[in-house]
């Protein structure tokens, strides 16, 4: 049975790709990049196998530990997992939950980060080939890591996806989920630069390294040098570390798939007072108006549009952990334009959140303007405010108010540039999105590349036309040019503004244009 699911999984990949030349043309390029890192890894660690035993084994412990990591974290920054065995597609099959878990773990061991990782590992090898027992006891631990990093990243997934609740349940589930993945970046960054300033001061990171071997991400990869160096009890209590973790996570996924494969879907009841319209009673009651209160309900509702919104509070605390906590620089009194980059392009793509819902915004006739200025005012109404919220928050915890102004002219000149270039390319493309209540790590094969494509070109636009607000900021914030603020300021809302209305013009001939072919396309994504 589960060499048939492997089939049909194969099959279902070769049928995307051949119906898509973009997302054929990513997972090629995917494919010579895992190619290009096998090559990097395998002369690494040829390398590293000639070195002493006490730094080949601080090196192999750490790379472990960052490849399981990479595995849990990978997701939020790869674009998902590759759902084409989602449990919900494989519940009609008659197997056990543990054969579709065996499923699902060679499904994750046979693409291309899964063969990656496999034969990377392998690469281990060189480093062990000098110690006979080290050698042996890799042919049980490497294979023990790498399946320790599919589960633990299906198992993450699940957890953070709330799997077995009712819909509103798992969205808040996997709300949280998210958040705590996206904020484990810059703590692991932070944590990194910590190691290095202790390096750089005299700590032996041999010690640390030491103290990360006895933790889950490594124990599995530090067993081979233990027992080379001659630890063997250290090397057999790290093995049951490594054990009793893939024992543990294992439980964590197999409790998941049960109860979201046994219990039926939940139907969340909300209750609402009767006349109430929402945001529908509150705007104009014209095409823009109804436009302009779906936008914001779903920018308040939908859990989709808020895990974007995570963006905002993680631009601060990224700029702080990469600037190792420093409040008296510059940087992170500067972070607010960051905030209003990210906030600004938020809706780049807003159409393909509509799905094959998409047909019935077709079918009122809307014009294209109006909706592009709908939709624009609606992300606009929720992420200014947020992004004048950190501007003053930020300026506050550093006590330099006098840079107001360029934070804010800069910032929200940032955020109205965001918006016109959003009314352009979510009126030109749409990309696969998770439909609502599934997985935040949810993705369709092959379409990593489109999205990192279309995100680096708008965000290549928008930090070219935001250019005559941000520069007069950075004069004021990096070099004390105080008047250069609110010059800033000034030229902030008005070109933003410019930018803004022109982007909702040409973005509204675009939707007129090619509104039936983004439905296409948004059809083709649901059939994938």
């Amino acid at each position: 049975m589960v060499a048939t699911v492997l089939k049909i999984r194969f099959r279902v990949l070769g049928n995307t790709l051949m119906r898509s030349p973009m997302q054929m043309v990513g997972f090629i390029f995917g494919v010579i990049g895992a190619l290009w890192m096998l090559l990097l890894v395998g002369v690494g660690l040829f390398f590293v196998g000639t070195l002493d035993l006490d730094i080949a084994r601080s090196v192999i412990t750490a790379a472990g530990a960052l490849l399981t990591l990479g595995w849990v974290v990978g997701p939020i920054f790869a674009a998902g997992l590759d759902t084409t065995l989602d449990p919900a597609k494989l519940a009609p099959f008659p197997m056990t939950t543990r054969q579709m878990m065996v499923a699902i773990i060679a499904g994750g061991l046979t693409g291309v980060p899964g063969i990656t990782t496999a034969v990377g590992s392998l690469a281990v090898f060189l480093v062990w080939a000098r110690y006979p027992v080290a050698a042996v006891a890799a042919l049980v631990c490497v294979p023990l890591g790498v399946v320790i990093c599919v589960v633990a990243s299906r198992a993450v997934a699940a957890l953070a996806a709330g799997i077995g609740g009712g819909r509103r349940t798992r969205e808040i589930i996997g709300l949280v989920g998210f958040a705590l993945v996206i904020f484990a970046s810059p703590i692991f960054i932070g944590i990194t630069g910590a190691l290095v300033s202790a390096s750089e001061q005299g700590v032996q990171l041999q010690a640390l390294v030491t103290g990360l071997s006895w933790t889950p991400i490594a124990a599995a990869w530090a067993v081979p040098g233990d027992l080379a160096g001659g630890a063997w009890t250290t090397g057999v209590l790290k093995l049951v570390i490594a054990v009793v973790t893939l024992a543990v996570l294992w439980w964590l996924w197999q409790r998941s798939l049960s109860a979201s494969l046994v219990g039926p879907p939940a139907r969340a009841a909300t209750r609402r007072r009767s006349g109430s319209l929402g945001w529908f009673g509150v705007m104009p009651s014209n095409p823009v108006g109804a436009t302009w209160a779906r936008s914001l309900t779903s920018w308040t509702r939908d859990f989709r549009y808020l895990r974007q919104l995570l963006l905002i509070p993680f631009a601060p605390v990224l700029v702080l952990i990469y600037s190792r906590g420093d409040l008296d620089g510059p940087f992170f009194a500067a972070s607010g334009l960051l905030v209003g980059f990210f906030a600004g392009i938020l809706a780049y793509t807003d159409v393909s959140y509509d799905g094959t819902a998409f047909a019935t915004v077709l079918q009122t006739g809307i014009r294209g303007r109006a909706d592009r200025l709908g939709r624009m005012l609606g992300s606009a109404t929720v992420s200014i405010p947020l992004v004048l919220l950190a501007d003053v928050v930020t300026l506050a915890i550093v006590g330099k108010w006098e840079l107001l102004p360029a934070v804010i002219g800069g910032s929200i000149g940032l955020t109205l540039v965001g918006l016109g270039v959003s009314a352009v390319s979510s009126a030109l493309l749409v990309v696969p999105t998770p439909a609502p209540g599934d997985s935040p790590f949810k993705r369709v094969p092959g379409s990593t590349f489109t999205m990192f494509l279309a995100f680096f070109l708008c965000w290549a636009l928008v930090a070219v036309l935001a250019l005559p607000a941000v520069v007069p900021a950075v004069m004021a914030i990096f070099f004390g040019v105080t008047d250069a603020g609110w010059v800033s300021l000034a030229i902030g809302l008005v070109w933003g503004v410019i930018v803004f209305a022109g982007g909702v013009l040409m973005g509204g001939a675009r939707f007129d244009a090619s509104a039936p072919r983004l439905l296409a396309q948004l059809r083709t994504f649901t059939g994938a």
